[in-house]
């Protein structure tokens, strides 16, 4: 599917460095129609063809989105430059992090998502000059640099998760506990997934074995021809590679201890919730039973029906002592308690002693 057409200028900078930048006619694809690269090659007929992992981080805070999939640079014998987008997956940040549908296989077809898509290849800013060999390398490279750039803000994006389960534990905010570790599954699944994709682009040499086999066995280590002029280009591409490899394998470990505590927190929180219970059906008991004893001891019928010095008189000592039950249970609920807390004792005192008033006003006459 085309993201728009004609062509965009790539890896200029925002705001645009002069003399910076390629030209390139950019198409998004599903991952699933991607060819394997000896087709590829043969079906594209260009002069210089190579893949590096596509990693961005698109959108406003609230509205982000991680795409994850393969840049795929073809550049033909005119110094034509073409990149197709092999979108994997894609998250979304929007009612909690969690997998798109649709935007990853071509279907989505929403124009802020492609746009903020390209707008994100602009950086980092690179100068796209020489033969197509050349572009090619120093295209993938920037792709490669760029993947590493966002894995910084993919950190940021874990370190954001860690803030919530913080501010959970302290009772700083009211999120539930099963949408935050559900957060946590996807964003390791993002990183993995994009993991996965640095891993192959090392593993193929970002495919330059297609053209250019020295230089791919000469970076591998493995060959003793003499160097090309981009071969030193292309080796801090896999290097930017490797790093986004190990940079990710330690934030996925991060998450997978986080999510690993989450779940020890959760089986205390369920014991926590336990107690909380008991302790309100404890105050409730209280609240019920303290009237009722005080009725049964020293009886009602020389209090009904209810005048202004009779009310005061009989319900004076029940408010008094239900508040104090109240209080006690408040006390030693775990957890912290707060000034809203004791104000809604007190309205739950004050309703349960309006009900005993309304109800001596309309006893019947003995």
């Amino acid at each position: 599917m085309r993201i728009n057409e004609g062509r965009h200028l790539l890896l200029a900078g925002n705001p645009v460095k002069e003399d910076h930048g390629v030209w390139a006619t950019v198409t998004r694809e599903p991952a699933s129609t991607a060819l394997d690269p000896i087709a590829a090659w043969r079906k594209l007929g260009v002069e210089a063809l190579l893949a590096a992992p596509l990693v961005r981080l698109t959108g406003e805070p609230g509205r982000r989105r991680i795409v994850v999939g393969t840049a795929r640079v073809a550049v033909d014998t005119e110094s034509r430059c073409s990149v197709a987008l092999l979108v994997q997956a894609v998250w979304s940040e929007r009612d909690g992090w969690h997998q798109e549908a649709g935007f990853h296989d071509g279907t989505d077809g929403t124009d802020d998502a492609d746009h903020a898509l390209i707008a994100s290849l602009a950086a980092p800013a690179h100068q796209v000059t020489g033969e197509p060999e050349s572009i090619a390398v120093t295209t993938v490279k920037a792709f490669a640099e760029g993947a590493r750039e966002t894995v910084a803000q993919l950190r940021d994006l874990r370190y954001e998760v860690e803030r919530k389960v913080a501010d959970l534990l302290a009772q700083r905010r009211s999120t539930l506990l099963r949408a935050l570790l559900a957060e946590i599954v996807e964003l390791s699944l993002a990183f993995s997934r994009a993991r996965d994709r640095a891993r192959e682009a090392v593993r193929d040499g970002l495919w330059i074995h297609l053209w250019d086999r020295g230089t791919y066995y000469l970076n591998r280590g493995e060959g003793m021809e003499a160097a090309r002029p981009w071969t030193s280009t292309h080796r801090n591409a896999l290097r930017h590679c490797e790093a986004v490899d190990v940079e990710l394998a330690d934030e996925v470990a991060r998450l997978q201890a986080l999510l690993s505590s989450m779940s020890t927190f959760a089986v205390a929180q369920e014991g926590e919730g336990q107690q909380r219970f008991n302790t309100l059906a404890a105050a409730a008991a209280a609240g019920l039973g303290v009237p009722a004893l005080i009725l049964s001891l020293y009886g009602a019928d020389t209090f009904l029906p209810f005048s202004f010095d009779h009310a005061w008189r009989a319900l004076l000592p029940i408010a008094a002592t239900s508040l104090i039950a109240v209080t006690v249970t408040l006390r030693r609920m775990p957890g912290k308690t707060s000034a809203r807390h004791f104000l809604t004792a007190i309205g739950l005192v004050a309703a349960l002693v309006s009900v005993l008033l309304v109800a001596g006003l309309l006893a019947p006459h003995p």
